[in-house]
Formats: structure tokens, sequence, C-alpha cells
């Protein structure tokens, strides 16, 4: 009897992940920045503001969180002991901010929308570190420099953005329409910003009015990214 020769079968490739999978989970990486870097700002900024004397959220800018020196306003002494961090968080925020966007931009629908929207959003990052280097007390012009540039590119960008996350299937459409009004409401809280006298009745109101909405909408929106789950076939 002949015996015949035994065949090992051929061990199957190990299957890689499709294109489409490792952009979800660039974005969800990306996603994670974003949270990350609002969540620590957030709470180092309102550890800031706690250790000031009397601040004023209406009145005072938020650069004042930032000021490496004491200033004085109507009578008030103004002082933040955490300034050195405040700046430091804002810097790692911006970083997060920017890193984060180039995660999520391959998720996101080729196109000059896409380049526009990332573009946005690396000058709104780079503005703020030039904000966190530049103390406005210390150094004034870069300072309101990379405040504008931050504040305009950071709102238009959520215009831009927004509808595009939303076309992904990651967030809902309404998310779209959430982004471009919270972008224009922060447009117009900037101009209604630039145009008041500096220490004017309202002037850190319609700076927060142009920066809370956005640091909360990067916020949902990393929270969203960061822990979706696509759903299965049935």
């Amino acid at each position: 009897m002949t015996t015949l020769p035994s065949v090992t079968p051929p061990i199957p490739p190990t299957p890689r992940p499709s294109i489409r999978a490792r952009h979800r989970t660039a974005a969800r990486v990306g996603g994670l920045l974003w949270l990350a870097s609002t969540v620590q700002t957030a709470v180092v900024s309102r550890v800031a503001s706690a250790r000031m004397h009397s601040p004023d959220l209406a009145r005072d800018m938020v650069s004042t969180l930032g000021a490496a020196g004491c200033s004085h306003l109507d009578g008030r002494r103004l002082c933040s002991p955490l300034s050195t961090a405040v700046n430091l968080s804002w810097a790692l925020a911006a970083l997060g901010l920017g890193a984060g966007v180039l995660l999520v931009r391959p998720l996101l629908r080729p196109g000059l929308r896409r380049s526009v929207a990332v573009a946005l959003v690396l000058l709104a990052a780079a503005g703020t570190v030039v904000i966190a280097a530049n103390p406005y007390d210390v150094r004034p012009e870069p300072h309101y420099a990379g405040a504008f540039v931050a504040l305009l590119c950071g709102n238009l960008a959520v215009t831009v953005l927004a509808p595009l996350l939303s076309d992904t299937a990651v967030l809902p459409r309404w998310w779209g329409w959430c982004g471009r009004t919270i972008g224009c409401l922060g447009l117009a809280a900037g101009v209604c910003f630039g145009l008041e006298p500096h220490g004017q009745v309202f002037q850190g109101g319609f700076e927060r009015i142009a920066i809370w909405p956005l640091v909360l909408w990067v916020l949902a929106s990393g929270l969203r990214l960061a822990f979706h789950r696509p759903r299965r076939p049935a």
C-alpha cells in the first residue's frame, strides 16, 4: 500500500483591519485628546479662578487668569497665583486640539471643506499657543493677536467641521446644526468683545460667550468620538 504524504493545510492570513476601521480607531484617539484637553483646561482654569481675589466673570477677561503680575481694575486688585499652570494648560489644550483634528481628519469626507476645517482648527490651536506664551500684561501685542486668531478661527472651524462630522455616522445630523449655531454665536460675541473698550461692564461676558460654547462643543464631540461604537448588522 502506498502512503500519501500528509499535506499541511495553509494557514489563513490574519485579516487586517479595514481602512475604515483604522480611521475610526484614529478618530477615537483624537476624540480622547479633545476630551482630555478640554477637561484639564476647564479644571485648571476653574481652580485658578477660585484662587483669584474677587473675579468678575462679566467684566474680567479670561486672560487675567494667565497674567504674570497683578493689575488694578475699579479699585480691585487682580492676581492669578496659578498663572503659570493656566498658561501651560492652555498650551496643552492647543496641542491636543491640533493633534486631535489630524487624527479625526481621515474619517471626514475628502474635499475642500475638510482641508479648510483642519486648517482653521490648526490656526486656532496656534493662536492659543501664542496666547499661552505671551501673557497680556507682559507682551500684549502678540497676546491679543493670538486671541484674535484663536477666537475667529476656532468659531469658523466649528461652523465648517460640525457638518462634516455629522456626515460620518459617528455623530447625529443635528450635531452639524448645533455646531453652526455655536460658531455663529461665538463670532457675534467675539465682535462685541472686540468693539467694547477694555474693562467695560460686560467685556468678560462677551469673551466667555465666544469661548465657552466652543469648548463645550469640542468636549462633547470628543466624548462622542471616543466612546462611539458602530452598530453591528443584525
